[in-house]
C-alpha cells in the first residue's frame, strides 16, 4: 500500500504539464491558471489536514511554510509554466528533473558539502542528458521546436530545475521537524497569495477573470487542483510513512516516466531517439542520487 501511494503521487505530479497545456488551450494565462489551481486546492488541503491531524500547528510552521509557498513554489511554478508555454509537457518535465544535479552543485559550492566522485558522476550524467534532451544531437522534439532555437524556454527550463533544488534544500533545512501535511497546506496558501496578486493585476489590466470556454476551462482547473496538487501531496506523505523516505524517493522517479507517457498519449509529444536517451540519463542521475542518500 505504501508503494502504491507513492506511485500514485508520482502520477499526480506528472499530470501537471498535461493539465497546464489544457489550461492554456482553454484560454487561461499562466498566472490565472496557477491562481485557480491553488485557490481550489487550498480548502481541500485544509479539510484533509484537519480530518487527519486535528488541532492547530505552531504558528512558526505556518509562517515559514507560507513563505516557502510565496518565494519557493511561487517562483518555481511560474518558471515551470513559462517553460510549458514554450515547449511540450515532456520536455518541461525533463528540465524539472535536473534538480538533483543542481542540489549536488549548490551543496558543493555554497554549503561546503564535498561532492566526491559519486556526486561528480551524477552531475556529469545529468549534464550529458540535458545536452541530448536540448536537441544538440539528433534533431528537435515532436513539437518541431528545438530547445536550442528557443533561448527563453531553454533558460526557463534550466532555472526551473535550479530553483526547485533551492526550494528543496531550504525546505529541508528549515522545516525538517515539522509535520509535512501542515507544511504542504502552508505552501499552498503562500502560493495562492503570490498568484492572487499576479492574477489580480492581470484582471485589473482588462484580462477576463475566467475564459469563456466553460467546460474545458473547468476541467483544466479541476485537474490542476485535484490531480496535480491535492492528490500527490496527500499520497506522497501517506506513502512515505509506510515505506520510508529512501524508498519513496526511488519510487518518485517514476514521475518522469509518467510525464513522458502521458505527454505521448494525450498530447502526441514523441521525443527523438537522442532525447529519449537524454531523459534516461537524467532519470539515472536521480536514481544515483537516491542510492547515494541511502548509502
Amino acid at each position: 500500500m505504501g508503494s502504491f501511494l507513492v506511485i500514485a503521487s508520482s502520477f499526480g505530479f506528472a499530470t501537471l504539464g498535461i493539465f497546464g497545456k489544457l489550461a492554456f488551450a482553454a484560454g487561461f494565462s499562466r498566472n490565472l491558471a496557477l491562481f485557480y489551481r491553488f485557490l481550489f486546492a487550498l480548502p481541500l488541503m485544509v479539510l484533509l489536514v484537519f480530518s487527519t491531524k486535528g488541532g492547530r500547528p505552531p504558528l512558526k510552521t505556518l509562517f515559514v511554510s507560507f513563505g516557502l509557498g510565496v518565494i519557493g513554489i511561487g517562483v518555481e511554478a511560474s518558471l515551470f509554466f513559462v517553460t510549458l508555454e514554450h515547449f511540450g509537457a515532456a520536455l518541461t518535465g525533463i528540465f524539472l528533473y535536473l534538480y538533483p544535479a543542481f542540489v549536488a552543485l549548490i551543496s558543493h559550492f555554497f554549503l561546503k558539502e564535498r561532492m566526491g566522485l559519486r556526486g561528480g558522476v551524477l552531475v556529469g550524467v545529468a549534464l550529458i542528458g540535458s545536452v541530448l534532451t536540448a536537441g544538440v544531437f539528433g534533431g528537435s522534439s515532436s513539437t518541431a521546436i528545438s530547445p536550442l532555437s528557443d533561448p527563453t524556454g531553454l533558460i526557463a527550463g534550466l532555472l526551473t530545475g535550479g530553483w526547485y533544488a533551492v526550494y528543496i534544500l531550504v525546505g529541508n533545512r528549515v522545516m525538517r521537524d515539522s509535520d509535512p501535511l501542515w507544511v504542504s497546506s502552508g505552501v499552498v496558501a503562500g502560493s495562492l497569495f503570490a498568484f492572487a496578486i499576479l492574477a489580480g493585476a492581470e484582471i485589473l489590466n482588462g484580462a477576463p477573470a475566467f475564459p469563456e470556454s466553460g467546460k474545458q476551462a473547468s476541467l483544466a482547473i479541476a485537474g490542476l487542483s485535484v490531480f496535480s496538487t491535492v492528490l500527490p501531496f496527500a499520497t506522497l506523505y501517506a506513502g512515505m510513512k509506510r515505506v520510508g523516505a529512501v524508498r519513496a524517493a526511488l519510487l518518485s522517479t517514476l514521475e518522469l516516466v509518467f510525464t513522458l507517457g502521458l505527454a505521448a498519449f494525450f498530447l502526441d509529444e514523441i521525443l527523438t531517439p537522442s532525447q529519449w536517451v537524454g531523459a534516461a540519463l537524467i532519470l539515472l542521475s536521480v536514481l544515483l542520487t537516491s542510492r547515494h542518500g541511502r548509502e
